[in-house]
């Protein structure tokens, strides 16, 4: 049974099933590859609403679904303190999320500094996610930084307008939703491009369209969300 730290809880719509790969075949195979047989160090930048939060938590989830423990600290969380880090390394797997959000802090500094040594001495997996490359953090411990710089290092690369487009299609028709493709535009030409926004607008369309039971059509968009 996966154990999360302060209550916080893995999406469960974060899996490697439903995660659109695009142009990152290679990070995708690789996260899906880890094993307790070969510990990994693996450093993945990229840009907000690139999908970094939902690697990170499928991967946890797929350690737990096989039954091993993994840790998924998302450090903007302001709940989450260094301190949290203590004793981590006797997971198999620590996800570290959001890294650039502690980036100047000197008591993260040393505890994630720590926290690597102790992976390594356990032979276990740290896979972090972070805006920035290693070499272009603001880290002020030099010693964090170049073991950041030593991981293996992988570019996440932004989603299209193309891809969203799919995803939308894509996660709509897991949910039995028929969106046209007139629709889909219509939507991303009015609603905010980012994946979270996008799914938030199709949560109301989905929960709408059954409690009005109606098909889902420009004009029944533009009913929910212009009024």
């Amino acid at each position: 049974m996966l154990q999360i730290p302060l209550q916080i809880q893995l999406n469960d719509d974060a899996t490697f099933d439903n995660y659109y790969i695009g142009s990152n075949s290679q990070l995708v195979a690789k996260l899906q590859q880890l094993s307790l047989q070969q510990p990994d160090f693996v450093y993945v930048w990229g840009p907000s609403q690139s999908g970094k939060s939902h690697l990170a938590q499928a991967l946890c989830a797929a350690y737990g679904d096989s039954g091993y423990g993994a840790a998924y600290l998302p450090l903007g969380e302001s709940q989450l303190v260094p301190e949290i880090l203590n004793g981590m390394q006797s997971m198999p797997l620590v996800c570290i999320d959001q890294i650039e959000k502690v980036e100047s802090d000197a008591d993260w500094a040393n505890a994630l500094f720590d926290l690597y040594n102790n992976m390594k001495l356990e032979n276990h997996s740290l896979i972090i996610f972070g805006e920035n490359a290693p070499s272009h953090s603001k880290w002020q411990l030099a010693d964090l930084k170049s073991r950041l710089c030593a991981m293996e290092i992988y570019k996440i690369e932004s989603l299209s307008d193309e891809d969203k487009h799919e995803i939308i299609r894509n996660r709509a028709n897991n949910r039995g939703i028929e969106l046209s493709t007139e629709v889909i535009k219509y939507i991303m030409s009015r609603r905010s491009r980012s994946i979270n926004d996008l799914m938030q607008v199709l949560d109301k369309i989905d929960h709408s369209s059954m409690a009005l039971k109606r098909k889902v059509t420009i004009p029944l968009v533009k009913e929910l969300f212009e009024g």
